[in-house]
């Protein structure tokens, strides 16, 4: 499956991000402003900034214009756990905010990539055709199997 296949995807341009959360009722927004990139959180490390305190410093996210609605990502405390890895891609388009409580900042690190829906669409419709073209000739050998099995099984009938 999928031999002889080769994507005609170019590389996509990628980049590190980093940014610092600091604790308070304020939300860090991950972006300034908009752009046309997919943002991919992999780390979430106490900064080595400051005092680090006994008590846990904990990192939730929002994702659109509601900042109430949190989702929690990670609990981090100063030496029992100071780092989490996290696999989280935000779109382009996506309002993201993090908040954090506690009284350690909070360093978060990723890459970018460019969004390159029009590429990923071409793809898609590339794999589907050859997918069914596949699917297709698969269909046409399971019917070549059942009739000869159907001329096979007239064959010994008309034996008896």
């Amino acid at each position: 499956r999928g031999q002889g296949l080769e994507s005609t995807r170019p590389h996509t341009m990628s980049g590190f991000w980093g940014l610092e959360v600091k604790p308070g009722a304020k939300p860090t927004p991950l972006r300034k402003q908009p752009g046309e990139m997919v943002m991919v959180l992999k780390q979430a490390a106490l900064a080595p900034t400051g005092k680090l305190s006994a008590d846990p410093s904990v990192l939730s996210v929002s994702v659109g214009s509601d900042t109430n609605e949190r989702f929690v990502l990670c609990h981090l405390a100063s030496g029992k756990c100071e780092q989490w890895a996290i696999d989280l891609g935000f779109g382009p388009d996506e309002e993201v905010n993090f908040h954090l409580t506690g009284k350690c900042a909070v360093h978060l690190t990723g890459f970018y990539e460019m969004d390159d829906d029009s590429d990923d669409e071409d793809e898609m419709d590339s794999e589907e055709e050859e997918m069914a073209r596949m699917q297709g000739e698969a269909m046409e050998e399971d019917e070549d199997e059942e009739s000869g099995e159907e001329e096979e099984g007239e064959e010994e009938s008309g034996e008896e």
